[in-house]
């Protein structure tokens, strides 16, 4: 969207669901000191919005603010080992049984929240010469469930993730010798 030359401003939202028969679960090391690759049926929900938002105070002055949530959340179910025939015709023959019921009872799932922004000040004070100002705000957090929350719940809990903060300046001079 633009209004009268000054501001301009776009937003996109995705929401995906995706399920995986063959998601990579985690490697073990039984007692006998054999390796297990194990594998797991994937149920997996994500959500993302980007939001840019630009204002143009004169032709040397603007603003910039880019915004965007992430929530990804999966559980795991059918945990299984890769089988002496990887490589096999039949699917089926490709995994076997894993044993360790540590493992594969109640294998768990994820819940991972990000959220990313920027803020831009750019000046440019001379011809060529221009002054930028950035704050950056980050937040992220990991469960190893995938809860019950909505996606309204889980945005919840992620603004109230505590951020890291970075302000960046950087001031660039035109030299015309």
């Amino acid at each position: 969207m633009k209004t009268g030359g000054r501001f301009s401003s776009a937003f996109s939202f995705s929401w995906s669901h995706n399920i995986t028969d063959n998601q990579w679960y985690g490697n073990y090391t039984d007692s006998a000191n054999v390796n297990h690759y194990t594998f797991a049926h994937l149920d997996q929900y994500t959500t993302s919005a980007t939001v840019r938002l630009n204002y143009t105070f004169t032709p040397n002055v603007s603003l910039q603010a880019y915004m965007q949530p992430f929530i990804s959340k999966g559980t795991y179910t059918d945990v299984r080992q890769l089988s002496a025939t990887p490589r096999a015709g039949a699917y089926d023959d490709r995994y076997s049984a894993y044993a360790d019921t540590s493992v594969t009872n109640g294998p768990g799932g994820f819940n991972f929240k990000e959220f990313q922004s920027n803020l831009v000040f750019r000046w440019e004070y001379k011809p060529g010469s221009t002054l930028f100002v950035v704050w950056n705000e980050g937040k992220q957090g990991s469960t190893p469930l995938e809860g019950t929350a909505s996606f309204g719940g889980d945005f919840r809990d992620l603004m109230k993730l505590h951020p890291a903060n970075t302000v960046i300046v950087k001031m660039s001079y035109w030299l015309n010798w």
